[in-house]
């Protein structure tokens, strides 16, 4: 028997906002709209929830009023057409005499492979040019923390709680900043006084209206692409009653209620 649970992580395309082609934030929405993560979780060899904000879906705070936005390849070329992107004879797009060529670095095992050419073919249908390079855990994770990279395919951990301060606020992204896990070194004021007040909240209620400014700007800058919520492939042998299928904050989780877990067994009558 097979249990998938689904872990309170998002798996995302991290846009680094701070260089290149993706500082512009016209090109980040065009990426956005030009991507088909329906198709991507449909193309996953297990079922999952996707992740459409910064937020997970039941979460205190989450409003789907700030969703990215959706596949619509049109509207995508519509935005480049607008901000001077023009398609050359190559099929790519042009402006200024640049290319709108970046990298996209993802790990060499799992989903990524798979996930991130989708993606680069997907980019590609709107005259964007995505170069796919997988790593090794090593190089990747070296990649992670200098942020040596243009954008990069990556699940990070939420938690139940939504304070997703670390991964988002302007200080986490700086260069002296302990850990760096401002993945897209955005920087948005709005996007920070909203988080530093939402986690010094402790109503629900409350705090859901304190990070409706970070969603706010999150949607309109659109700093990265969120995909689904990886999960923990959990097989047994045989059903196992009392283990169900919910979302997990790590794998040792799925032993939350083992206390109630049962293997029932017909007894034979003796011949």
């Amino acid at each position: 028997r097979i249990y998938n649970l689904p872990l309170t992580a998002a798996t995302m395309v991290f846009f680094r906002n701070s260089a290149g082609v993706l500082s512009d934030a016209t090109v980040r929405k065009a990426l956005v709209q030009a991507a088909d993560p329906t198709s991507i979780i449909a193309n996953l060899d297990y079922s999952t929830l996707p992740v459409r904000e910064p937020l997970l879906h039941g979460q205190v705070g989450y409003n789907p009023l700030y969703q990215q936005a959706g596949y619509n390849t049109a509207a995508a070329a519509a935005l480049l057409d607008g901000d001077g992107w023009v398609m050359g004879g190559d099929g790519l797009r042009h402006k200024g005499g640049q290319t709108l060529s970046f990298q996209l670095q993802a790990l060499d095992s799992g989903d990524y492979p798979q996930v991130a050419k989708q993606l680069v073919q997907q980019w590609r249908a709107v005259g964007a040019k995505a170069q796919l390079i997988t790593q090794d855990a090593t190089t990747f994770q070296n990649a992670l923390s200098y942020h040596t990279y243009d954008a990069i395919l990556y699940g990070i951990s939420i938690g139940v709680d939504p304070d997703v301060f670390v991964y988002w606020d302007s200080s986490q992204g700086n260069v002296l900043a302990p850990v760096r896990l401002n993945l897209s070194e955005w920087h948005s004021a709005q996007a920070d006084t909203s988080l530093e007040a939402g986690r010094t909240r402790l109503d629900p209620a409350l705090r859901a209206i304190k990070y409706q400014p970070f969603l706010q700007a999150w949607q309109a800058d659109a700093p990265a692409l969120g995909l689904y919520q990886p999960r923990f492939l959990y097989i047994t042998r045989g059903t196992v009653y009392g283990l169900s299928e919910h979302a997990i904050n790590s794998d040792v989780d799925r032993f939350t209620n083992v206390q109630n877990w049962e293997i029932r067994r017909v007894k034979r009558a003796d011949t």
